[in-house]
């Protein structure tokens, strides 16, 4: 599934696209029927083969209410993977 997240978009941040990764995070969370913590959870699951570099200085964040991927500044949460 890795390979979908390499196409171009306007969601494209550094090579990954934040609409692929919130769709395997929604099907992830239909699925299993919770959301994930964090992209580490659907690696286990094999929805994905490995957690996408983020662009520097920033990390990718799991919108707990909206089931959807977003970019937050690596400085304003302790843990680099996880939604707040």
């Amino acid at each position: 599934m890795i390979s979908k997240l390499f196409a171009r978009s306007g969601n494209d941040h550094n090579g990954v696209d934040l609409g692929q990764l919130t769709q395997l995070v929604r099907r992830y969370t239909v699925e299993q029927q919770q959301v994930p913590k964090d992209l580490l959870d659907l690696v286990a699951r094999k929805y994905l083969a490995a957690v996408p570099h983020p662009p520097q200085g920033k990390r990718f964040v799991i919108d707990r209410k909206m089931v959807e991927v977003r970019l937050a500044n690596s400085a304003t949460h302790t843990h680099p993977l996880s939604g707040p």
